[in-house]
């Protein structure tokens, strides 16, 4: 069976084919109704030109339909993606925010916490989209080192949530987020 889209470019074909000749057509009707020598041979050859435009209007109309439904369709798609990948992101930061957050609750001095914690958020609103697809302990212990957070990459599993985002069964793997 045909996928939506074979079927959309097949349909397309014959489309454009069918308006190629309805418009052959339609002009070898309007020479004929132009040459035509009685009232009445005129008056056919011009009804059936006046329904072969018809036809070929409808055809065109069709064929625009089609194009705008496939370029909405791309878009929507485009869309989707977008979304997902901004979805997975931010997934990705919230599990990033929660770990750190432990970390500066545990490790930082408590007049520093406030400001790391800003920082923090700074820094998890300007991650990189590409940085974003960095293991999750990866992450964590970059963000940590740059707050002024010293933790053996060790530990940084140990401040992961445990739940809260799509894992492989290894902590922080994202391999489906």
């Amino acid at each position: 069976m045909d996928s939506d889209a074979e079927m959309m470019e097949r349909h397309a074909r014959l489309l454009a084919r069918f308006a190629d000749q309805a418009a052959s057509l339609a002009d070898d009707l309007c020479a004929a109704a132009l040459a035509a020598e009685g009232p009445e041979a005129k008056q056919a050859l011009s009804l059936a030109f006046h329904r072969m435009g018809r036809t070929l209007r409808q055809t065109l109309a069709l064929e625009a339909r089609l194009r705008r439904d496939r370029t909405r369709d791309v878009h929507r798609e485009a869309d989707r993606a977008d979304a997902a990948v901004k979805t997975r992101i931010e997934a990705r930061k919230a599990r990033v925010r929660a770990a750190v957050e432990r970390l500066i609750w545990t490790e930082a001095e408590e007049d520093e916490q406030v400001d790391i914690l800003e920082r923090l958020n700074e820094r998890l609103d300007a991650l990189d989209p590409a940085e974003a697809d960095d293991a999750v302990e990866a992450l964590i212990q970059r963000i940590a080192v740059e707050l002024g957070l010293e933790v053996p990459a060790a530990e940084t599993a140990a401040h992961l949530p445990a739940a809260g985002g799509p894992t492989n069964g290894a902590a922080g793997s994202w391999s489906s987020a």
